[in-house]
């Protein structure tokens, strides 16, 4: 236990002051878990393993010292922010917490057309990941390998103490394999706690439904995969191929299904939880912060994390805080010691949510917002009432007979916003629109199609990032599975 709290104490030291976390330290804390959990079954406390978290008087101190250091570093050694800062007339010094609101934004646009423009010039580059690209063109991030090595043993943390994974584990990953960074740190981070991984990336739901349900026997692992990290989308694709096929909970032997990367709405959730007799538990991260993203609590809340960097909702226009209830974006800085290759200083990133205070849940201590409701470009504007994604998503998806993954795309008439959904059993329509318009959503109607290739336009998502295997066996592609 002694090794344990010094690793702590370094790991709180390196916060304070800015210098190289050690990944041993990180491995001791998982070793650590690992030996209580086998003598006592389980650990206890998680606040003995995740620290207590500051109050916002607390944390200003350390936080003025990290983005002292992360705006010198990046006016000094990276291309974009010695031109952003000079365009702005400000010098690093200017810039502390409290005149923030004079440094102007980063656009993600900006960091997707150059990014190496962003890179500290002092450090050695390792890996350059790159985001899906399903809102927008792909956005490329640099990462050193201590980075990559830091956010394997922080996910190893994580797994222990948010998920409960044990060395007779499996994990089945269904992400894009486009999403190597993560997807590496994960592997990594498995082995770190002596579990099984398999990365069977976004295959036809047939073949990963098979995995999912198929026996395994390796000598100390459970038969089937218990635990699953997908997106959204591509879970409900599962979920409607698994009802078209017969399945049901026994099939299965998952108990958490890891979800992030796009809206999940309780529909989703609860349908879901239904067909795989498991948990499902929404995350929340980007490429651009990792290894920083938030905490989704038992009350819906999402939480932002303020040890990996200083997070900011500001209003739609980038120019000022966002008051608590009202519409905002995400703001991002990520500081040492998480982030030492790209750096980025207030990065818009587009995703919307609404400030909330006074909360009174298992995270109350942390800063809180709203789910994520959806990107800026996609908010839609009737009758002065904005309508989010989340807000249509969440009247589609609650409908039992919903398709999945929903595909809807919303269009201005004359009589008003209409929306277009993909759905093929008869009510469908006729119970969304009521439904939207007991959440007071502004729609004069909505208008079914069977066939994707009859409505508007829609937005991709992440389960249209298929990958085809000549050896897959299933049926022909569809427009949509039941």
């Amino acid at each position: 236990m002694l090794g344990t709290a010094l690793a702590q104490l370094r790991h709180g030291l390196s916060l304070v002051f800015g210098s190289r976390v050690r990944i041993a330290d990180f491995e001791r804390i998982v070793a650590s878990i690992l030996a209580t959990r086998a003598e006592f079954g389980g650990i206890g406390d998680l606040a003995a393993f995740r620290g207590r978290a500051l109050d916002q008087d607390a944390r200003r101190p350390i936080d003025e010292r990290r983005l002292r250091r992360v705006m010198r570093a990046a006016y000094d050694n990276t291309v974009f922010y010695r031109q952003h800062l000079d365009r702005a007339g400000l010098r690093p010094e200017d810039i502390t917490l409290s005149t923030m609101d004079t440094l102007p934004v980063t656009p993600k646009e900006a960091l997707r057309d150059l990014p190496e423009a962003f890179v500290d010039q002092r450090v050695r580059p390792w890996y350059r990941a790159e985001t899906t690209g399903t809102t927008g063109a792909p956005t490329a991030v640099w990462f050193s390998r201590y980075e990559a090595d830091l956010f394997s043993a922080m996910t190893a943390v994580s797994l222990l103490i948010d998920f409960d994974l044990g060395t007779d584990d499996v994990v089945q990953l269904n992400l894009s394999s486009r999403a190597v960074f993560g997807i590496h740190c994960v592997l990594n981070a498995t082995a770190m706690v002596g579990a099984t991984a398999n990365s069977v990336g976004l295959v036809a739901p047939e073949v990963a439904l098979a995995r999912l349900s198929g026996s395994a026997p390796l000598a100390g692992r459970r038969p089937r995969p218990t635990l699953l990290s997908t997106y959204p989308s591509y879970l409900g694709l599962l979920v409607s191929t698994a009802e078209r096929l017969g399945h049901d909970a026994g099939d299965f032997g998952l108990r958490t299904i890891m979800c992030g990367g796009e809206i999940l709405t309780d529909g989703l959730r609860r349908r879901a939880e239904r067909l795989f007799g498991a948990t499902v538990v929404e995350t929340y991260g980007m490429t651009e912060i990792s290894p920083g993203g938030a905490q989704v609590c038992a009350a819906r809340h999402l939480h932002l994390n303020p040890e990996q960097g200083i997070t900011e909702v500001l209003d739609r226009t980038g120019t000022r805080p966002a008051e608590p209830g009202e519409l905002g974006v995400l703001t991002f800085t990520p500081v040492h010691p998480y982030r030492e290759t790209t750096l980025l200083l207030r990065l818009f990133s587009g995703d919307v949510v609404r400030p909330l205070t006074g909360l009174d849940c298992d995270l109350a201590a942390l800063p809180a917002t709203t789910r994520v409701l959806g990107k800026l470009q996609h908010l839609r504007e009737i009758e002065g009432r904005v309508v989010t994604p989340r807000e249509i998503l969440e009247v589609v998806e609650d409908d039992p007979d919903a398709v999945l993954p929903s595909r809807f795309a919303t269009v201005e008439t004359s009589d008003g916003l209409v929306l277009h959904l993909l759905a093929d059993r008869d009510g469908v329509a006729e119970r969304t629109h009521e439904r939207a318009l007991a959440a007071g959503l502004p729609l004069a109607g909505v208008v079914a199609h069977t066939e994707l290739a009859t409505m508007p336009a829609t937005q991709p998502v992440r389960a249209d990032l298929r990958e085809l295997r000549f050896a897959d066996t299933a049926a022909p592609r569809t427009e949509f599975a039941r």
